[in-house]
């Protein structure tokens, strides 16, 4: 009995040393902590780019005589270095390439020819492009004094609203001309049918193919604008932000925005379209947006 008793406690102390020994033999765990740093480098390549957001507008069932609704967008910089000298143009001069006037064909028509822009500082829309052409027939009660030699005449059509302008001829061709329009709204009597050249300055020809001139008279219907008109007489160009190479010289032009642009940045501006008296229904021939910019130094 006695040596029974001896075994179970040496067998006590064997188990009793083993959990011992495998629990002093067990990794010892620490709260402290170790880190190490890495250096790391990017780096972006510049990129000129621009971004117009939406881009598809849709002016559709206007009235004739009309203003289309405010469509608002932005011009945003998806790039990585900061642009500027913003400007705008439309492909009116690509799309309206003979004059539409006599057909009851809409597609004849331009879009860009009656889509208007607004910039985050303008106090009123401004004409993207717009072509006018001269009139085929004689306009009665008119007074065409103003400019000499006049060779062509038509309307400026604002919405419900005509201006019946003049070109008179240079010396080689309407490029170094003289243009004038009425500040009336026409009724069909002289009196508003007297075209005034009235601070409309000629300031030159770019490419010899377009005249450019500034009008400055404040009661003028197209004050602040530039009045491009055809070597030949045959139409006339009138717009603001087109700063493209064959306009830009025009006193009256400007920048949509002058000022940079940085990166992730946006400009806010609106569009709205002028539908004129006497346009045939249907679709007219779309119209492509066109945004320029250059990279600021």
């Amino acid at each position: 009995m006695r040596r029974m008793k001896e075994e179970l406690a040496f067998l006590s102390i064997l188990v009793i040393s083993m959990f011992l020994l495998t629990f002093f033999s067990l990794p010892i765990g620490f709260s402290e902590q170790t880190t190490d740093t890495a250096t790391v480098n990017v780096s972006v390549v510049p990129k000129v780019e621009i971004s117009i957001l939406p881009d598809v507008f849709n002016f559709t069932n206007l009235n004739p005589g009309s203003a289309g609704p405010f469509l608002s967008f932005q011009i945003k910089n998806t790039g990585s270095v900061n642009v500027s000298d913003i400007f705008a143009y439309v492909d009116t001069l690509d799309k309206e390439t003979e004059r539409p006037y006599g057909t009851s064909n809409a597609s004849k028509y331009a879009a860009g020819g009656v889509l208007l822009i607004m910039n985050q500082t303008d106090s009123q829309p401004w004409f993207l492009g717009r072509i006018e052409w001269n009139l085929t027939y004689d306009v009665p009660n008119k007074d065409f004094s103003a400019v000499t030699n006049p060779v062509a005449w038509g309307y400026f059509r604002n919405t419900s609203y005509e201006y019946l302008w003049v070109v008179g001829n240079g010396t080689h061709n309407c490029t170094d001309g003289e243009f004038a329009i009425e500040d009336d709204p026409d009724t069909g009597s002289i009196d508003t049918r007297t075209p005034d050249d009235t601070s409309i300055t000629n300031e030159g020809t770019s490419d010899g193919y377009w005249g450019l001139f500034s009008v400055k008279r404040s009661t003028a219907p197209l004050y602040g604008y530039c009045v491009a008109v055809y070597w030949d007489c045959t139409k006339i160009y009138i717009y603001k932000y087109d700063k493209r190479s064959n306009f830009t010289s025009c006193s009256n032009t400007e920048y949509l925005q002058a000022h940079y642009l940085p990166p992730n940045e946006a400009h806010n501006a609106n569009l709205t379209a002028y539908i004129p008296l006497g346009m045939p229904y249907g679709n007219l021939t779309q119209a492509i947006l066109t945004i320029e910019a250059t990279a600021a130094s």
